[in-house]
Order: structure tokens, then C-alpha cells, then sequence
């Protein structure tokens, strides 16, 4: 009887999270999402991707969305407006046997290389990490808050992923995928990083909420995901409704990063590009012509083909950037590089506006020079 139970239950939570491990390829139309308010953000969500299924399935709005889940549509609303923008790494802390495990682990990697390149410092700091580690900290019934002797041996069981995501659980995720962006106006050098983040795990920034001493939902106020007035309810459970809600939030805001940083300073421009040109050469060493696409004209993409040598994803760490001199809406980036068997290159980027994709930006010149 005992076994019959599990199994219903093991095939319940499968349909309920059909709407997360599904086929994006497909189109998706949910039965029993009609007339919901969250109806217009879940709906787009699934055009946009990041909602998978494939035909007429339930998205289940009023359940509980779990942390693993939560991870999952974190991640594809990243890398639908940035890319992917470093290969998966193996989480030893990470139970194998969680459905959603890989789309985790991309989300760790993607959070740390984008605050390193955001900083501009390596270091043993690693976002990802530490908001596993506070995730596992609430599953085990403490406060997510840094404790006199960290727990070195922690592990985060296929289990804790699948139970129902608090806010406040909502919110540590978040401020940790955000860091980048808080960095950028946080006003300190990049070698204080990572103890100007630390300051929020001692739990030494001031409460805004009446209802929390929490600093996470604080720390992210000022990206206007909750639109929490004075109470954040820390312990509520978010719905599946809820939470892409907040994902449509974020993947706006998310848009409006990536095309304002090629508007901004010459830093900015640096920097975005270098992220760009990261997810432009991942794509074609996955072969993915549908991103490859909506990141190089076919003019462009020929000429790619058609280099002696392409820099790795990892190479594009020396970029200057210049507005072309007959047209202020185009943009050189130019990269110096070393092969290691016939020596350095130099790879100019020609930049211009464009809509089909979040950079608002695509290649549409590529110029080679042996150096």
C-alpha cells in the first residue's frame, strides 16, 4: 500500500512540474490558466521558452513552486535574454538523482562567471555556492544567516529541492542571481566584493519590512519583483503563479540590462560585450544555429565560418570598444588574441542595433588580422 502511495505521488509531482522539463520547442497551451490573473505572464513566459510542455497540459498556478523549479526557470530566464555564458559544472553538493539537477548547475556557473566578469576579480567567492548553502541552511530549519562554525559537509538532497519555495527563500535566490547589478551601484572596489555581500549573510543591513529582520528582501527591493508595501511575508509559499510573475519581472529588468549597458559607459560597453561575445562562441561550439542567428547576420556568420582561427569562449578577456566614426549607432569591438600553435590575431567586432534579441544589438562585420 505504502508503495502504491509513493508512486501516485512520484507521478503527480512529474505532472505538476510538466510545465518545467517539457520540450520548448513545442507550443504550449495551458488548460487551466484561462481567466487567472497571472494569466498574461504565464502565457508569455511559455512563447518566450522558459514555460516548457508540449500540447494542452495543466500548469497547476495555484500550487507551490519548489526551490528546484525555481532554480530551473531562473536559469532560462538568464540565459533567454544573456546565453549561456559558461559550460556546466558538476555540483558534488547537488543530488544527481533531482530531475532539474543540470539546469541548477548551469545557473551556478552563469551566476559566477557574470559577477566575475562584472568585477573583474577571481576569487574564491562564488555566488552560486553560497546561495546553495543558505538554501540548505532553511531546509535544515535555521535561519539563513552566516553561523559561528559553517557546515563544510552540507548537502542539498533531491527532497529539499522539491519542497514549496518561501518568499523570503525567493528572495536569497534572487539577491544572489542579482549581485552583479548591486555591485554596479553599490560604489566599492571590486576586491571588497565579496565582503560587501558577506555583510548581508551577518545580517548587519538595516530591515525595511515590518514583518522580517531578513536583509535579502531588502536588497532587492530596488528591482520591484514583490512590490511588497510594508509586510514581505517572509514564510508564505509561493504558487507557481506567483513565481513567474516574477520571472516575466526579472526577465524585463533583465532586458533592460543588457541592451542599457551597450548605451552606457565605455566600461559598461566592455563589459556586456565581453558576455556577448562569451554566449556568441559557446553557441557555435554547441552548433546552435537558432541562437547563432539572433546573434550574427548571415553576412556575419559566413565570415565566422570562414577564420582561420576562432577565439574560445573564455578568450575574450582583452576588449577595446569604439564608436565608428561615420555612424554613432555602430560599435567596434576589437579583441586581441593568441593561438597557441601559429600565434596572436586580431578580431574586430562591428556592433548595430537590432530587435531580435535582448542585447538589442547584433554582429554584422567581422575583420581578421594576423598580427
Amino acid at each position: 500500500m505504502m508503495k502504491r502511495v509513493v508512486v501516485c505521488f512520484l507521478m503527480a509531482l512529474l505532472l505538476v512540474q510538466s510545465a518545467f522539463t517539457g520540450n520548448a520547442s513545442s507550443a504550449v497551451m495551458f488548460t487551466d490558466t484561462r481567466g487567472h490573473w497571472a494569466e498574461q505572464q504565464i502565457n508569455e513566459l511559455a512563447e518566450l521558452g522558459i514555460l516548457k510542455g508540449s500540447g494542452y497540459i495543466p500548469f497547476h498556478p495555484n500550487k507551490p513552486v519548489t526551490r528546484g523549479e525555481a532554480l530551473a526557470l531562473m536559469n532560462r530566464v538568464f540565459e533567454t535574454v544573456y546565453g549561456r555564458v559558461d559550460k556546466t559544472e558538476r555540483k558534488l553538493n547537488l543530488d544527481s538523482r533531482y530531475l532539474l539537477r543540470q539546469e541548477a548547475e548551469q545557473l551556478l556557473t552563469n551566476m559566477r562567471t557574470m559577477l566575475q566578469n562584472e568585477t573583474g576579480l577571481v576569487s574564491k567567492f562564488d555566488p552560486g555556492d553560497r546561495m546553495l548553502y543558505y538554501l540548505y541552511l532553511a531546509d535544515n530549519y535555521q535561519l539563513m544567516k552566516k553561523q559561528e562554525k559553517e557546515n563544510y559537509d552540507w548537502w542539498m538532497s533531491s527532497e529539499a529541492l522539491q519542497h514549496p519555495l518561501s518568499r523570503e527563500e525567493a528572495s536569497l535566490l534572487l539577491f544572489h542571481l542579482m549581485m552583479p547589478q548591486k555591485f554596479r551601484t553599490a560604489n566599492i572596489k571590486p576586491q571588497d566584493a565579496p565582503a560587501y555581500f558577506t555583510s548581508f549573510y551577518e545580517w548587519k543591513q538595516d530591515s525595511f519590512y515590518r514583518d522580517t529582520y531578513s536583509p535579502y528582501a531588502l536588497a532587492i527591493r530596488e528591482f520591484n519583483f514583490f512590490l511588497a508595501e510594508k509586510n514581505f511575508e517572509p514564510q508564505r509559499v509561493m504558487t507557481r503563479a506567483e513565481f513567474a510573475v516574477v520571472m516575466k519581472r526579472l526577465y524585463d529588468y533583465f532586458v533592460r540590462d543588457a541592451s542599457g549597458q551597450f548605451k552606457a559607459t565605455v566600461n559598461n560597453k566592455q563589459r556586456i560585450a565581453k558576455v556577448y561575445l562569451r554566449a556568441a562562441s559557446l553557441a557555435y561550439e554547441a552548433n546552435d544555429q537558432a541562437k547563432l542567428s539572433t546573434l550574427f547576420t548571415p553576412e556575419a556568420l559566413k565570415v565566422l565560418n570562414g577564420l582561420p582561427y576562432r577565439p574560445a569562449f573564455t578568450n575574450h578577456g582583452n576588449l577595446t570598444v569604439k564608436i565608428d566614426e561615420n555612424n554613432k549607432l555602430k560599435l567596434w569591438v576589437t579583441g586581441q588574441y593568441q593561438d597557441t600553435k601559429n600565434g596572436k590575431y586580431q578580431l574586430e567586432y562591428l556592433f548595430e542595433p537590432d530587435n531580435s534579441n535582448a542585447y538589442g544589438q547584433k554582429i554584422t562585420n567581422l575583420i581578421y588580422t594576423e598580427k
